[in-house]
């Protein structure tokens, strides 16, 4: 304890000299942290709210029957560009690929979902890994469709998964392999209570073919 009020303020004079740039640079750099965390925080959600009102724009300009294929294959690019790190350019990238799908461009597509899947999260990857599987199947190289297959981290899609391998492999002429797969699909659509009346038309196309052989 002080005898006297000057003491105690000299024994503070002390500890201020002794500690005090280090409180103020703690002060400083807790200040600094704060504001710059702040400044990100409302940096990416005006950027999540641009993306998103772009994106909106697309589907608005899909929705249009008179819009030009050109102008939203632009807009997606732009999403993809300027707003990369978001879900919504994802999402235009699986746009682009549906609209080169159907003017035939498969090689631009898969362009598109091979993108997608470098930039999308784990939960929207298997639904594009499926959609670039299935592009590549489509421009018959049938090796890269099952390894991209091959490469999905998801118990979600394995009845999609399977029926689609068992296309491929039916396309390959390797009907044991299409059974199987088959099988497996229509077993996974059995217990999730799915009605799949195509799937069991090719199980048994391929069973007969195979007993009759």
């Amino acid at each position: 304890m002080y005898d006297t009020e000057q003491e105690q303020i000299e024994a503070i004079k002390r500890w201020w000299a002794t500690y005090g740039n280090g409180v103020i640079g703690g002060i400083l750099v807790a200040l600094i942290a704060y504001f710059g965390w702040l400044y990100y925080s409302n940096s990416a959600q005006a950027k999540q709210e641009a993306a998103s009102g772009m994106y909106i724009t697309l589907m608005e300009l899909v929705d249009d029957s008179s819009s030009d294929a050109g102008e939203r294959l632009a807009l997606a690019q732009t999403l993809k560009s300027d707003f990369a790190d978001t879900t919504y350019a994802v999402y235009a990238a699986l746009q682009a690929a549906k609209e080169h799908v159907e003017q035939g461009d498969l090689a631009a597509a898969e362009e598109e979902l091979s993108w997608a899947v470098d930039n999308s999260d784990a939960l929207l990857e298997p639904v594009v890994l499926v959609r670039l599987a299935r592009v590549q199947f489509a421009r018959d190289n049938t090796s890269a469709a099952l390894a991209t297959l091959d490469s999905i981290e998801s118990d979600g899609y394995d009845l999609v998964i399977n029926e689609l391998r068992g296309d491929i492999h039916s396309a390959d002429g390797d009907a044991a392999a299409a059974r199987e797969a088959y099988r497996l699909a229509y077993e996974q659509a059995q217990q999730q209570g799915v009605e799949s009346p195509y799937l069991k038309m090719k199980l048994d196309d391929l069973a007969a073919t195979t007993d009759d052989a």
